[in-house]
């Protein structure tokens, strides 16, 4: 069938011929562009979906030190305020006086310290007085 047809080579063939090759690498050259370009937006994609995956893990772990850091800070806290409270009563004479009964044993003039079986510890420990 190929044989059958005979191209005209005349003047507008030939140019018609001309814009259709001009046509042809103009969308070649477009689609390089495009490929290019494409190319270049899934790079910058990958790129920034990887920072944001790091980014996130990296903020996770600061979330949990930071929560750890706190926990710390509150017990510090709350070591300061035992450690306050322990002082003001180490100032009160009452308070002293107690633990040296207390704990040591320890008595007035004239007192007489008497000691149960039953007591557990020091802290249950009573003393009585005899004049």
């Amino acid at each position: 069938m190929s044989k059958k047809v005979e191209h005209i080579d005349n003047q507008y063939t030939s140019e018609r011929n001309r814009k259709k090759q001009r046509q042809q690498k103009r969308m070649r050259v477009v689609r390089r562009r495009v490929t290019v370009f494409g190319g270049l937006l899934l790079a910058i994609i990958i790129i920034l979906s990887i920072m944001l995956v790091f980014q996130k893990q990296s903020n996770n772990q600061a979330t949990i030190e930071r929560k750890h850091k706190e926990e710390q800070f509150q017990k510090k806290q709350d070591e300061e305020i035992a450690l306050k409270e322990e002082l003001n009563n180490l100032n009160d004479k009452d308070y002293i006086e107690k633990v040296a009964r207390d704990d040591y044993y320890l008595s007035n003039n004239g007192e007489i310290i008497f000691k149960l079986p039953n007591d557990k510890s020091s802290s249950n420990s009573k003393s009585s007085s005899n004049n």
